[in-house]
């Protein structure tokens, strides 16, 4: 996929950046693999999350005429996609909609429709280590505890951060 493709969007025809596929053995959109990414339009000063679709990973075709998720400014971008039970959930970074740079998440039943989290951002910068930017995630749950690992920028430089649901400290 480019954005020179004649089937580009709108909201793509500048930069498509990083992507993030899954395996929908439901093929809810009627495809067994999704890839949500994010672009840029040639005008636009802003990323939203896009989608595409493929029978084989190899061949992708877009998916619906605008974002899945998208601000008309900012950041919206790295999604990662995992199921809890039956709702798939979206955790993805926002930035410059409202200062600095955080963790968001959105929540689907079919990977077509999501509703994005109205509440508190997920992950926003706290500490020294991440008070320029809390951002990019990723997150796994193990041995019933979830593991939030995000790129942190603040005062020790560029690292990454991990916050999980379960104090692990002592």
């Amino acid at each position: 996929m480019s954005p020179e493709d004649s089937t580009s969007r709108w909201f793509e025809k500048g930069t498509i950046f990083k992507s993030h596929i899954i395996h929908d053995k439901q093929k809810h959109t009627g495809y067994p693999f999704v890839m949500y990414y994010n672009a840029a339009g040639d005008t636009a000063r802003f990323e939203s999350i896009g989608m595409a679709v493929s029978d084989d990973m190899i061949h992708w075709k877009r998916f619906g005429n605008d974002p899945v998720i998208t601000k008309h400014k900012g950041i919206c971008g790295d999604a990662q996609i995992t199921k809890i039970g039956d709702v798939y959930v979206m955790f993805y970074f926002g930035a410059f909609w409202k200062p600095g740079a955080f963790e968001r998440f959105a929540c689907s039943y079919d990977l077509i429709n999501w509703t994005e989290w109205k509440g508190e951002d997920l992950i926003s910068p706290s500490e020294d280590y991440d008070s320029t930017y809390a951002h990019k995630p990723w997150v796994i749950k193990w041995n019933d505890v979830v593991y939030h690992f995000y790129n942190a920028v603040g005062s020790k430089g560029r690292v990454i951060a991990l916050a999980t649901s379960k104090d692990l400290r002592n």
